[in-house]
């Protein structure tokens, strides 16, 4: 089980959180594409993480070239020894478009598939010289010389996980990927009864069986202090539901548990200028919906609740524990963790249990 933390503090600090990080023994620092760039971070982490795994997760793919990602992804992954993994996510028509001004072609998952195939195709062509000439339906790329080739890195090339929601992507990444990045919104029934079977689809197609790809926790994980969750950290989980719960490519999940009226009206809602309509929907988040996404709780609860949710299908993890957290405290979480990933039942969002 590889345990994630999720840097946040921003550059001016981030290397005093990586090494605090590092002592409390989590394997990985990852890093999201929010209001940040997620690259920057990582950088300058690197010094105070050695033998830690660097990740962004997720870096928005559609936003840039494959040429640069490709450059950016190398460069990080000789920064730290080969230790980097690229995430990488769509984001959604409305960001790539009106966000960062970029084409959107309307089939993500097949522009995906080609985006990393050109990566991994100028990865080779600097690793081993010769002639770049990948074409496809979305990416053509046909001039590398010696003046702009990096050299060989000498190195295995970065790992790409992909992130998913809906089965199209979710089957891309175990055919063709290194690690699967549900999305935080995100059920047990969901993961389970869509994700897990897409995965599995995927991993059939590439002739490829399931220790070939890490799968991460889905889900909206808090770790609380020993007393609990406060009514500010359930909020803010609401508010996360909300927020996605009103975008229409996420849609299908709250249809898939019955909560399509949910969706239109959160949706509905965003779309409106009322400047109380965050609040306003967060409050439709009811607790019902709240347990389904969330996972919340002190530090033992959560690694418990994430064992009886998703089982011995997760590899990886991510959770910022609170600020007086031990090491001892992290090394019990890790055991729980690793010693009951195989459990005989996994427990629904409805409470209920199934085999």
């Amino acid at each position: 089980m590889r345990i994630a933390y999720g840097l946040h503090s921003g550059l001016l600090n981030v290397g005093v959180e990586a090494a605090r990080a590092h002592s409390l023994g989590f394997d990985t620092l990852a890093t999201a594409e929010v209001a940040h760039d997620p690259f920057l971070p990582l950088v300058a982490a690197a010094p105070s993480a050695e033998g830690m795994t660097l990740q962004t997760r997720i870096a928005v793919a559609f936003a840039r070239s494959p040429m640069i990602l490709a450059g950016l992804a190398r460069d990080l992954n000789v920064l730290c020894g080969g230790r980097f993994v690229l995430g990488l996510g769509t984001q959604t028509k409305a960001h790539i478009t009106r966000r960062f001004d970029m084409s959107w072609s309307g089939r993500p998952a097949t522009q995906m598939r080609d985006y990393i195939s050109a990566m991994r195709a100028i990865w080779a062509d600097w690793e081993g010289g010769g002639t770049l000439a990948y074409d496809s339906d979305h990416y053509r790329f046909s001039l590398m010389t010696d003046t702009f080739r990096p050299g060989p890195s000498n190195l295995p090339a970065p790992a790409v996980h992909l992130a998913a929601v809906g089965p199209a992507m979710t089957r891309l990444a175990g055919e063709i990927c290194d690690g699967l990045i549900p999305h935080s919104f995100s059920t047990p029934a969901w993961f389970h009864e869509v994700t897990m079977p897409a995965l599995r689809d995927g991993l059939d197609r590439g002739s490829r069986d399931r220790t070939s790809i890490s799968v991460h926790c889905p889900g909206f994980v808090v770790v609380t202090g020993a007393d609990g969750p406060t009514q500010k950290d359930l909020r803010a989980v609401r508010q996360q539901v909300a927020f996605y719960g009103s975008t229409p490519a996420y849609g299908d999940v709250l249809r898939f548990h019955g909560w399509a009226a949910l969706h239109e009206q959160l949706h509905q809602l965003s779309r409106t200028s009322d400047t109380d309509r965050w609040k306003r929907m967060a409050d439709l988040i009811d607790d019902e919906v709240l347990a389904a996404f969330g996972v919340i709780g002190s530090l033992p609860e959560v690694c418990t609740q994430l064992v009886e949710r998703f089982g011995s299908e997760i590899d990886a993890v991510q959770f910022n524990p609170p600020s007086d957290v031990t090491a001892a405290e992290m090394w019990t979480a890790r055991e729980i963790l690793e010693t009951n990933t195989c459990v005989e039942s996994v427990q629904r969002a409805d409470g209920a249990f199934t085999s």
